[in-house]
């Protein structure tokens, strides 16, 4: 059996088999209760795509772990098709994806689902030879949209996403210009000017609850982590210029114009933390960009050498932000490895 497929089902049983019983996250538990009382007519809460998909489960199975099952299984056959159709060196990103983003993706099912769909959506815009590739990129990241909300805001990085590199300086200058406006909302008490204008003014609880909060200095350590990804996405254009082809330099450089353009989201983490999830989700084109260095030929041995060892520092920072310091290990990282159906004999 091929070794992609190996890692496929590894993967999925790690996912699917995860249970949390530690009473620290209750996500489950409200999935699987929401799942019930759906299916016993009651009325969702949730988005529309995921509505459709309980409805569509409820036809198959009412066990709740069965449905959540089948639909891991097809996202993440979305995430490996897409990744070895578009990625210099699949395994690699797998063996990245495995050591952080499947912890994550075994806790938010919901997520989950929208971030396999946002992965297509985001290799379309960047790596298709479509015709209207923004046109196919946004009409999947609606898909994303109607399971989870927040990825609506993505459409802004459609809308400004240049396929011509040299736009590269003027999205600069906007990442400049967010940066100023940082520091006016550091000024304000870590408030955005006039959002509780704008607040007053949205019905919709959820994004009054992601608004109408603020954090304190966690705000830096996000900057820092996406730091990470743009000091290295700014370094694998300099690796590859003038030692790989065109494509191959093209699509870094895109990635590394998708990172620059990500600062845009700087000043949200100054109001809720959550919104730091807007930069993890692209740490997997990221992923593929590290994929490219480390199987390259033309680059020395030794700057493969640094700049893999940089980017497994990144990764290793992320999983202490996000498993250790956010969130207690005793309410995911531990449940991930000792409470597993499958897993555990």
């Amino acid at each position: 059996m091929p070794v992609y497929s190996v890692s496929f089902i590894f993967i999925f049983l790690l996912i699917a088999g995860y249970r949390n019983t530690s009473g620290l996250s209750n996500d489950l538990y409200y999935y699987e209760l929401e799942y019930q009382n759906f299916l016993a007519g009651s009325l969702s809460q949730y988005e529309i795509g995921y509505k459709i998909l309980m409805s569509i489960g409820g036809m198959i199975t009412d066990d709740f772990y069965l449905f959540r099952s089948i639909v891991i299984f097809l996202s993440l056959l979305l995430v490996f098709v897409s990744v070895k159709k578009y990625s210099p060196s699949p395994h690699y990103v797998i063996a990245l994806f495995t050591t952080y983003l499947v912890i994550l993706s075994a806790e938010q099912f919901r997520y989950f689902i929208a971030f396999s769909l946002f992965i297509i959506s985001f290799n379309i815009l960047l790596f298709s030879d479509y015709k209207f590739k923004k046109v196919f990129s946004a009409i999947v990241l609606g898909l994303a949209t109607s399971i989870h909300f927040s990825f609506l805001i993505y459409f802004v990085i459609i809308a400004l996403f240049s396929e011509k590199t040299e736009q590269t300086i003027k999205i600069k200058v906007l990442a400049l210009i967010t940066f100023v406006f940082c520091i006016v909302i550091f000024i304000n008490n870590n408030t955005i000017p006039g959002l509780e204008t704008l607040i007053s003014g949205i019905d919709d609880s959820k994004i009054q609850i992601y608004l109408n909060q603020k954090t304190e200095f966690g705000f830096l350590i996000l900057f820092l982590l996406h730091g990470f990804s743009l000091f290295l996405s700014g370094w694998a254009v300099k690796l590859s210029q003038k030692r790989t082809d065109v494509g191959t330099l093209k699509k870094i450089k895109l990635i590394h114009q998708i990172n620059i353009l990500s600062v845009i989201f700087f000043p949200l983490f100054m109001v809720q933390i959550t919104f730091y999830r807007l930069i993890r989700n692209f740490l997997i084109l990221n992923y593929m960009l590290v994929s490219g260095i480390s199987i390259s030929k033309v680059i020395k041995l030794d700057m493969r050498v640094s700049f893999l060892v940089l980017a497994w520092t990144s990764v290793i920072c992320w999983i202490y932000f996000d498993l250790v310091f956010k969130t207690p290990m005793e309410a995911l990282l531990i449940p991930f490895f000792t409470e597993n159906y499958y897993l555990n004999f």
